[in-house]
């Protein structure tokens, strides 16, 4: 019997303060599957994952995980990290990047030996092979406050993955970054996505250019609802991109396996 979808969710909604956050959303993601989330700000893209990954409930809709509609989910988080820019800011700027990785088996932000849990010998083996298989390596003993954005997202990326995660969400994670730090990124991003060993990702972006081709499925968010769902060489159109951000589009460039929204210049 072939596996169930690590998440699934069947018309689901979420009302609150007297609005439909979401609305009749359905949608499943399959083990080992890479999706964007593409929508703009407002669409609901961040609550929906909330609820796929069991931090908030539906008000409306079945929500099922690893097929089960009721589930441990303190042991369900625990299988998936959460990769966002909110966390760079707490950890402690001095602490080398091995020592960041390695607070990620242990639930910690900013690593840090106490009486009930203590970091092991194998937790630093196992985070130093964890860099150098990730193309991280020469990170492993610089500070974290000296890395660039680009460098603190690959080794917030490592820390999620120290608990062999079933999912890694990662929200926004170039944003602040300029066009270099921010393609570097990418390209390491879509390498890692690609290889084998890769667990499920999703990517959630404002930006079209920023789905990487090993993000072969993409969900577009729009009003609480989902506007498109399916591969990225079939959903993501000028069509769709009008409609989703209400700017014209000039023409949708394709270079290296990715699209390049060209958007009508606004007139006054």
């Amino acid at each position: 019997m072939p596996a169930p979808p690590l998440i699934e969710l069947d018309q689901v909604g979420y009302f609150q303060q007297r609005a439909d956050i979401l609305r009749g959303v359905s949608w499943r993601l399959e083990h080992g599957k890479h999706w964007a989330v593409l929508g703009p700000n407002g669409s609901g893209k961040t609550t929906l994952l909330r609820i796929a990954c069991g931090y908030i409930w539906p008000t409306s809709g079945t929500v099922r995980r690893l097929g089960c509609e009721l589930i441990d989910l303190g042991h369900l988080r625990r299988s998936m990290g959460w990769v966002t820019t909110d966390l760079a800011p707490q950890i402690p700027p001095d602490e080398p990047a091995v020592a960041t990785v390695v607070s990620g088996r242990l639930g910690q932000v900013g690593l840090r030996w106490l009486e009930s849990i203590r970091p092991e010998r194998r937790d630093f083996v196992d985070a130093r092979r964890l860099l150098e298989e990730m193309n991280c390596g020469p990170l492993m003993e610089k500070p974290f406050g000296v890395l660039s954005q680009g460098e603190r997202q690959q080794v917030l990326i490592a820390r999620a993955r120290m608990v062999e995660p079933l999912l890694i969400v990662l929200d926004e994670p170039c944003a602040g970054m300029d066009p270099g730090v921010r393609e570097r990124f990418l390209a390491w991003l879509d390498g890692l996505a690609a290889s084998a060993a890769s667990c499920a990702m999703i990517l959630v972006t404002h930006h079209v250019e920023e789905i990487m081709p090993a993000f072969e499925q993409t969900l577009v968010m729009r009003d609480g609802r989902v506007a498109a769902s399916g591969p990225t060489k079939e959903v993501v159109t000028s069509e769709l991109l009008e409609q989703t951000y209400g700017l014209s589009v000039d023409r949708l460039e394709r270079a290296g396996g990715r699209r390049w929204p060209i958007w009508h210049a606004a007139t006054s």
